[in-house]
């Protein structure tokens, strides 16, 4: 009898669990507290048509990707208190053009319409150049030009000077959130002619580019680029090569401007 009451002991807890189980659960979901505001947090992606998000992100005031206080980086911060309300990640992803974020309803409503009256079309720069070569401190014009419609980010081929005082530089531009404009220029460097055979036609490059130096200015101010014959003949022979294009100094100087609405 004890063998067979112990066999029967399991038994009725199994079949009385599940409902205690269930009871247990209905009371507890029909609690109050347990309730998420708003219909909870949830994620949600945000994409972007004009700007780019990090520059949104910054225009926005936003430092932290996280309410808690982890910058956009990753690093461990403060919790920030200036966060939208409802929100508790905002983090911007540039290649894809979006956001992603996690919120209440609310949060995200109002997060979007502000994303959306952020991401507005970015003005076009018109970059005015002028090229002079330097000689004993005397400086000898050579061209200027002005180059309309350049698009954010968008590398722009510029010549200035003829014949053998043609100088070759690729510009881009990036507008800043606070107004200011990255400027970055790489100089051309002409490549020499490769030896001719009969092995048929050979596609080789005829220039390379410099590493880009960039520079922060406003639309107005001037950035200078100084183009000098020392700095090309280090690169040169970095590349191999013992030919130099022009023993000459150059600067180009280049002022952007915004064009208006």
């Amino acid at each position: 009898m004890p063998r067979f009451i112990s066999r029967q002991r399991p038994r009725l807890t199994a079949l009385f669990l599940p409902a205690l189980l269930l009871a247990f659960g209905v009371a507890l979901g029909s609690r109050p507290a347990t309730a998420k505001p708003n219909g909870g947090y949830l994620w949600e992606k945000i994409h972007v048509t004009q700007q780019l998000p990090t520059a949104i992100f910054a225009r926005l005031g936003l430092t932290h990707s996280t309410r808690n206080g982890l910058t956009r980086d990753g690093k461990k911060d403060v919790p920030d208190p200036a966060f939208p309300v409802g929100m508790t990640d905002i983090v911007p992803y540039d290649d894809e053009k979006l956001f992603i974020i996690r919120g209440t309803a609310a949060g995200r409503v109002e997060f979007r319409s502000r994303v959306q009256a952020a991401d507005v079309p970015i003005p076009p720069v018109t970059l005015h150049a002028e090229l002079v070569r330097r000689t004993n401190g005397a400086e000898e014009p050579l061209g200027t030009t002005a180059l309309d419609n350049l698009k954010d980010r968008r590398p722009t081929v510029l010549t200035l000077g003829d014949g053998a005082a043609a100088r070759v530089y690729e510009i881009t531009t990036r507008q800043n959130a606070d107004g200011t404009l990255w400027v970055a220029c790489r100089i051309g460097l002409p490549l020499p002619a490769p030896p001719t055979g009969d092995s048929g036609a050979v596609f080789v490059p005829t220039q390379v580019w410099t590493t880009p130096l960039s520079k922060r200015i406003r639309p107005g101010e001037t950035a200078v680029f100084e183009d000098l014959a020392s700095f090309r003949q280090a690169t040169m022979r970095k590349l191999g090569l013992s030919q130099s294009d022009t023993p000459d100094d150059y600067v180009l100087r280049l002022t952007p401007t915004l064009a208006t609405p």
